[in-house]
């Protein structure tokens, strides 16, 4: 909301995806590339940094660097000199970070904390991507659906992708998500991901079709936040046979089409922020927050 904000409108405005692999160069890389429209790829700190000072000196720039996780104090003093913080009133850096001791390390104002949502504004949202308000057994499934809601501890992502998957099922199955041995197993491995997410996404994961997750199990070979062009990713799906039409009305990019949606409803794949590496590109870009080896738990197992 902040980024597309009017106050910004005569700002050039730079987001970078940083994910849990700091690298300053590619951070440095990525802000280059955006205020550009060209493709960097300098290798080395000094030459970044002269490229970014002729880049950012009298501009009006607005840079969001989403999902900090490096904590170092020495590289997130080199990630401020290399943006020149606090040498100009015309540069903005928003940073988003899940740790507040990082905000605290990488802040010059006091950071701002985003609290939890209520279990009612869950609830709310697990209605509205589950269709709740249409179903003519709403009122048998209002009382579980708080209960489901209650288990999302607040986060939006977990309400978000269990209303997509509760959707197209009954009661019964209704139940058999609240009461998953899921809710009380660990936590992913590099602590990336709360509970109440993790544990969401496995129900969503589990629940899939399996030509589906075929398709979203070949995405681990990306690097989590890696920018994914919509049409190759179509393409590699179909080239490597994942994409299957069952009925004759079906065509195989329409096929596709429909996995990446679901995708994007069950919030596995989130439109990207980043442009795209090729700027000539038009095709749409996702990134996936979560890939199939974080849902590997004892009640999710690959299909390949």
């Amino acid at each position: 909301m902040i980024y597309n904000d009017t106050k910004f409108k005569y700002y050039s405005q730079v987001w970078v995806y940083v994910s849990p692999r700091f690298d300053s160069n590619k951070i440095g890389n990525s802000i280059i590339s955006q205020l550009t429209e060209k493709e960097s790829q300098l290798n080395e700190k000094q030459l970044i940094r002269t490229r970014l000072k002729k880049l950012l000196a009298g501009k009006k720039i607005f840079i969001v660097l989403d999902d900090l996780w490096e904590d170092d104090p020495y590289k997130l003093f080199d990630l401020k000199t290399m943006l020149m913080l606090g040498e100009t009133g015309n540069i903005i850096v928003i940073v988003t970070t899940r740790d507040e001791h990082v905000a605290m390390e990488i802040g010059t104002i006091e950071p701002y904390k985003i609290e939890l949502l209520t279990k009612e504004l869950c609830w709310e949202i697990i209605k509205q991507k589950s269709g709740f308000e249409a179903r003519d057994d709403k009122e048998q499934m209002k009382d579980i659906g708080m209960e489901i809601a209650s288990k999302c501890g607040g986060v939006p992502l977990a309400a978000q992708s269990l209303g997509y998957t509760l959707r197209s099922k009954d009661l019964n199955e209704w139940e058999k998500v609240n009461d998953s041995d899921v809710w009380n197993e660990p936590t992913s491995r590099n602590g990336s991901l709360q509970n109440q997410v993790l544990a969401a996404l496995r129900l969503s994961y589990s629940g899939m079709d399996h030509r589906l997750r075929s398709c979203f199990t070949y995405c681990a070979i990306f690097p989590k936040g890696h920018n994914i062009i919509k049409d190759d990713l179509s393409h590699q799906w179909i080239s490597l046979g994942f994409i299957r039409p069952m009925k004759a009305p079906f065509k195989k990019h329409q096929l596709s089409e429909k996995y990446i949606a679901k995708l994007l409803g069950m919030s596995f794949l989130q439109p990207s922020m980043s442009p795209p590496v090729s700027y000539l590109c038009q095709s749409p870009t996702f990134k996936f927050i979560i890939s199939s080896k974080e849902l590997q738990g004892n009640s999710c197992k690959d299909v390949i």
